[in-house]
């Protein structure tokens, strides 16, 4: 039986349809092991790498402005058309945040008028005096601007602020604006930037308001914050009128 049984065995193995299956099998295995060394491990790293080491500087040295007029016409095609109405605050939001801003950068004086700009359409006029000398308008809002620098701790090199804006009759209308610059050991310094580090969903942009959308582009675009003065007073006007 046991020689009966290896005879059996030889002539399998020695069968061209066994070597068929066998080799079948190889290339199976050895094909799987490829597309797993692919998906995870050392050669997917390497390849990352590599692909990283080429496409970066690519990107980098290039000058994507010359789409801006592009995408700028597409969605202005797209928040005039019906089939967007729906979104068309999004739309519109969404091209306001994309747009470069003007200057490179702004003092906060002016960034305290853009804020002022804004209160003027959305404060809450309730128990607001009416003023009748010329005509009926709600009297005007005092408002207040202030920076504060915060302590720095001896081992970072980060200096953080917060400029503030406020004011007594609408407090949900106030807001905190941190900024930050980098000081470095040999003495030089970098100036002040927004650091909002709002991570802004499409879903979003349909509640921002155009001083909101402001910050996000200043922020996006690194724009200088020139401290042209600590404290500033002025006045919100409120655009609603009285029934």
């Amino acid at each position: 039986m046991k020689e009966e049984l290896l005879k059996i065995a030889q002539e399998s193995l020695s069968n061209d349809e066994v070597k068929k299956i066998v080799r079948e099998k190889f290339m199976e295995a050895l094909g799987s092991a490829v597309e797993d060394a692919f998906r995870w491990g050392d050669i997917k790293h390497a390849i990352e790498n590599k692909v990283k080491e080429v496409m970066v500087p690519y990107i980098e040295k290039n000058d994507f402005s010359a789409y801006l007029p592009k995408l700028d016409a597409v969605l202005t095609e797209l928040v005039n058309s019906d089939t967007c109405m729906g979104n068309k605050q999004i739309l519109e939001n969404f091209k306001s945040l994309m747009t470069e801003p003007e200057q490179k950068e702004i003092k906060v004086t002016d960034l305290f008028k853009a804020w002022i700009k804004q209160c003027n359409k959305d404060i809450n006029t309730d128990d607001l005096e009416i003023n009748c000398d010329d005509g009926a308008s709600y009297c005007s809002v005092e408002c207040e601007m202030s920076v504060e620098e915060l302590d720095k701790p001896s081992w970072s090199s980060l200096q953080r602020a917060v400029i503030t804006f406020e004011n007594e009759h609408d407090e949900a209308l106030n807001i905190e604006i941190p900024i930050s610059k980098w000081i470095w050991n040999s003495g030089k310094e970098e100036p002040y930037t927004i650091s909002i580090s709002n991570d802004v969903r499409i879903s979003s942009l349909r509640r921002l308001n155009e001083f909101q959308i402001l910050l996000l582009r200043l922020e996006r675009d690194s724009t200088t914050i020139i401290i042209d003065t600590d404290n500033y007073y002025d006045e919100i006007h409120p655009e609603e009128e009285p029934v």
